[in-house]
C-alpha cells in the first residue's frame, strides 16, 4: 500500500489511522502545501480534484479519505471497524 499525502492532513490522517488499526503496512509519500504539489500532472494523473489523500494498492488507485477507509475494512478484514451487516453498518 502506498498512500499519498501529507500527515498533518486530517484526510490523510484518518487513513493512516486505518491502517494502523488493521496493522496494514504502507509507505506515505507527502503531497500537499509544503511538499510536492498535487496539481501536478502525476498527481492529477490519480485524482483529478488534485486533492490528498489517494491510496495506490497495486495497480488500483482511490481517492477521498471515506472511501479509502471503507475500501480497506472491506478488503483487509475490518469487520469490527466496518461491518457486513447493514444495520450495524449504518451505525458506523
Amino acid at each position: 500500500l502506498k498512500i499519498l499525502g501529507k500527515a498533518s492532513s486530517i484526510n490523510v490522517r484518518k487513513v493512516l489511522w486505518t491502517c494502523s488499526e488493521l496493522q496494514l503496512p504502507f509507505e506515505r509519500e507527502d503531497w500537499g502545501a509544503g511538499f510536492k504539489d498535487p496539481n501536478d500532472a502525476e498527481f492529477l494523473a490519480l485524482n483529478p480534484n488534485g486533492l490528498v489523500p489517494v491510496l495506490k494498492d497495486g495497480d488500483f488507485v482511490l481517492w477521498e479519505s471515506n472511501s479509502i477507509i471503507r475500501y480497506l475494512a472491506s478488503r483487509y478484514g475490518g469487520e469490527r471497524l466496518y461491518p457486513s451487516e447493514p444495520v450495524a453498518r449504518a451505525k458506523i
